[in-house]
């Protein structure tokens, strides 16, 4: 048992490290360097306007260009789409396999916000690339429990992007799945 918690945690500690060093969030556009650090001295980021962000791989899954996260495009094509317990959402995830991948995971709260478009809503997503579930007023669990509350855990509300938290054991919502880091 120790050997699959140690797999999971090098896992774990490779799709960090592949996200914060292969992806990135997106540029704010600042060119003026107002103090050092600031973005106008790194430009780092993910070109807003730029290269197409997600990319549709044919085979049920879509990539992110700007965190390198791979997502289940439909998950009610891959058998996870009603709604469940945020402990059977996390087996569910880590148990799943699909369009050839066994990697596959519940995703923690910044990953799941990642995908938010702001300037939509009822999805607050592209619906080209993130196919939404049945219920937009369902929130998506995340694996982030919340600290203050030990028995909530973050949620992403699709109608509108909306941040929360729901009951672990009691409240049911819906699962998109993820996989860290680039193919």
């Amino acid at each position: 048992m120790d050997h699959i918690k140690h797999q999971k945690k090098n896992r774990i500690i490779n799709r960090i490290t592949e996200i914060t060093t292969e992806g990135g969030l997106p540029k704010t556009g600042q060119m003026m360097i107002y103090q050092p650090g600031d973005d106008g001295t790194y430009q780092m980021g993910y070109p807003i306007g730029g290269a197409q962000r997600f990319i549709d791989n044919g085979d049920g899954t879509v990539v992110d260009t700007a965190t390198g996260l791979m997502w289940v495009k439909d998950p009610q094509a891959s058998g996870l789409g009603m709604t469940m317990y945020w402990y059977d959402a996390i087996n569910a995830c880590e148990n799943l396999i699909y369009a050839g991948h066994d990697d596959w995971r519940l995703p923690n709260i910044n990953e799941l916000m990642s995908i938010v478009d702001h300037s939509r809503y009822n999805p607050a997503f592209d619906t080209m690339f993130f196919i939404p579930a049945p219920d937009t007023w369902t929130p998506y669990w995340s694996s982030t429990v919340c600290a203050p509350w030990p028995d909530g855990a973050w949620c992403m509300y699709p109608y509108d992007g909306y941040k929360t938290t729901w009951g672990r054991p009691w409240d049911m919502c819906f699962v998109r799945p993820v996989r860290g880091g680039r193919s």
